[in-house]
């Protein structure tokens, strides 16, 4: 496990393997762990990402200002930033999937693929 600093919080990530880098987006309630098998199966072939939802794992809580999925996907980004990497296929599931497709909108260049499970793709709901 790895950490790197973005807006003011602690971001923990699992950084294994090498060769095309493959970014693992999780799910609420999970961390960085539940794509253990993932990993395995990847790491021989692929540099695996895979990080800890704000709130969840090892990771800190919901940095200040943070208000969207947009904003998710940007420090996503910040973290590829932080690792060097230009290009990922990116596995999301539910809200992984959910803030990497706004990602891949305001950065496609950086995605080489975007594989969505069991996600929502749209408008945001409004805060009540």
């Amino acid at each position: 496990r790895r950490v790197h600093g973005v807006d003011g919080q602690a971001l923990h990530y699992i950084d294994q393997g090498s060769g095309p880098a493959v970014l693992l987006a999780g799910s609420y309630l999970w961390d960085s762990a539940m794509w253990a098998p993932q990993i395995a199966a990847l790491a021989p072939h692929y540099r695996v990402i895979a990080l800890d939802l704000w709130g969840h794992g090892e990771s800190g809580r919901l940095p200040e200002g943070t208000a969207s999925l947009d904003d998710i996907a940007r420090q996503a980004q910040a973290l590829l930033d932080h690792l060097g990497i230009d290009q990922v296929t990116l596995v999301g599931l539910s809200v992984g999937g959910m803030w990497g497709v706004r990602l891949a909108l305001s950065a496609p260049q950086r995605i080489n693929g975007l594989v969505l499970m069991d996600t929502y793709v749209g408008v945001e709901p409004e805060p009540t």
